[in-house]
């Protein structure tokens, strides 16, 4: 059974009949809810907590397009070749005007003003001292959830700051301020939401709220973003000493509908189909809105309902093909089919010939057409064991912002990087190998550097592509390796036979040629500039409607 959901519901004013006085015009209209006349309880506060948290669920964020389409900036995604949003920002062709640029930061500070609202009545409301502190430790975690994907998605950290609902004009329209100002504020808040949070909830109603962990983990991104090694190297520590995280027994129950808020979340975005059956269209606020997920319509095949925009990339489709399975794992026993795909790679991709597995209830080759020079179909977050059409373009499968399995690659980054234990970075990597059903690394075939090279180019994009909200393109711009990556990509080729990719080799695919062998990133390596793509820019919504941006 699934968890409950958290979600907000639209309070209707009551209407009231008029007395008949001369002065009756002048009264103020009673089916007007005020601000004033909200914030008076406890449960108004609580109802502005979970509207804060409701934006999470928004295109821009985890509910739809901007989870969706920001893969394709990366290595991990491509787009297909009739969505000119997707194949924009595959080619680096965004700019202040494009859509996902737009929704991402709407998205955000829609977020930021609830938070800043909940913040703004909480001492005017008389409850006792434990709920204020937790009240205001979530409210505070997730402006700083706000401010740190605005932080690391716009103006090379530079944004506009509010801590105050906005009450005049002149609150509204600010210019951005100083990229250390913004992360001083993410500092702070997440600070408080770590000193303040429960490490977990009792009651089941709860779950899902932000926690000690989740304000851990989100410290420990935001410190090794700005290559403080050592910050997030103890916060990553504490998390995983803590005992309260662990690998599932299966990967794939982090990317279906009946194992949610498991033992490996850390922070989890709720959807559902249940509470508000909505459509495919995504999450919306209000009583004829939706608690479902776009995902789904976006990224499934014809078969399954979808339109297949985007879809794995060539790339990281020959990742996983090479991702060998380990045949003594006990976990691959009933493993039998003669691709040999990993459990990993079965359970976050189709491809045609893995007999392992099935598509939407069919033959992973009958799942999907893999016509259009398409080689896998994305089955992470995704309704692909359904089969019925119409139950699949509408999900409501949670999307796990953080796992443990993030959490511990991010710490043996953090331990090669410090020139540590070597030997316990290679036993958080093998751990999550482990889990995945594939061969573990042997230390005499690696040392510091070339086991961060695996963590680079093999492990994460593996273990999590699709995952979070722009979680690849913060690993490679951390890195520094965008350009070098795009490079690597270019200079691929592929060719499709029955369906299925191979790497292009001349003396093998006699009937293809350097030209008409398959290739992806040549626009984007060719066009890279750090200082204009690393970031979105201020988008256009902002810049026309905000007379002092530039002040």
């Amino acid at each position: 059974m699934k968890h409950q959901k958290l979600h907000i519901l639209l309070i209707s004013a009551l209407a009231i009949i008029y007395s008949c006085s001369d002065d009756r015009l002048d009264l103020e209209n009673p089916n007007n809810l005020s601000a004033d006349s909200f914030w008076s309880s406890e449960n108004d506060l609580q109802q502005g907590l979970i509207a804060t948290y409701a934006a999470l669920q928004l295109d821009g964020l985890f509910g739809g397009a901007s989870a969706t389409q920001h893969p394709v900036r990366s290595d991990t995604g491509r787009p297909n070749n009739w969505n000119a949003n997707a194949i924009g920002l595959n080619k680096l062709a965004f700019n202040e005007n494009s859509d996902i640029v737009k929704k991402r930061w709407r998205d955000c500070y829609i977020g930021i003003y609830r938070a800043n609202q909940v913040l703004a009545n909480i001492n005017n409301i008389e409850l006792p001292s434990s709920s204020r502190i937790q009240i205001e430790a979530e409210a505070k975690f997730l402006r700083g959830f706000y401010y740190y994907s605005l932080y690391r998605g716009y103006n090379n950290g530079s944004v506009i700051i509010h801590t105050t609902v906005p009450e005049s004009s002149e609150d509204f329209y600010k210019s951005p301020s100083p990229a250390e100002d913004v992360y001083n504020l993410i500092l702070s808040d997440l600070e408080f939401a770590y000193n303040n949070l429960p490490e977990q909830y009792e009651n089941n109603q709860d779950i899902g709220r932000a926690t000690w962990g989740a304000a851990a983990a989100m410290l420990g991104k935001l410190f090794i973003n700005e290559h403080n090694y050592t910050d997030a190297k103890d916060k990553f520590q504490e998390i995983i000493n803590s005992n309260l995280y662990g690998l599932t027994a299966n990967i794939g129950d982090n990317f279906d509908i009946e194992h949610e808020m498991n033992n490996e979340s850390i922070f989890e975005i709720p959807f559902s189909t249940e509470l508000k059956s909505g459509t495919s269209n995504g999450a919306a606020d209000g009583p004829l809105g939706s608690e479902a997920t776009s995902r789904a319509r976006t990224l499934a095949t014809t078969q399954g309902g979808g339109y297949r925009t985007i879809m794995p990339s060539y790339y990281i489709t020959m990742l996983f093909k090479n991702d060998v399975m380990d045949i003594n794992n006990p976990i691959n026993a009933n493993r039998t089919g003669n691709a040999n795909y990993s459990i990993r790679a079965s359970l976050s991709i189709a491809i045609a010939d893995d007999d392992n597995t099935t598509l939407y209830q069919r033959p992973s080759n009958q799942g999907g057409g893999y016509n259009n020079f398409e080689a896998s179909y994305l089955k992470k977050f995704q309704n692909w064991t359904l089969f019925t059409e119409s139950d699949q373009s509408i999900s409501g499968i949670n999307e796990r912002a953080i796992r443990l399995a993030d959490i511990k690659l991010l710490y043996a980054e953090c331990l090669l990087m410090l020139d540590e234990s070597f030997n316990e970075a290679l036993e958080q990597v093998n751990a999550v190998r482990q889990r995945a059903g594939v061969v573990l690394l042997n230390s005499t075939d690696y040392n510091s550097e070339s086991l961060m090279e695996h963590i680079m180019w093999v492990e994460r994009p593996l273990e999590l592509m699709f995952e979070g909200h722009d979680t690849r393109w913060e690993d490679l711009t951390r890195w520094g390796k965008v350009q070098e990556q795009y490079n690597l990509l270019a200079s691929k080729r592929y060719v499709l036979i029955q369906k299925n990719l191979y790497e292009f080799d001349p003396n093998i695919h006699t009937n293809f040629t350097e030209e008409t062998a398959l290739k992806e990133f040549e626009d984007a390596a060719q066009a890279y500039q750090p200082g204009t793509h690393n970031y979105f820019p201020i988008p256009s919504t902002e810049q026309n409607s905000n007379p002092n941006l530039f002040n």
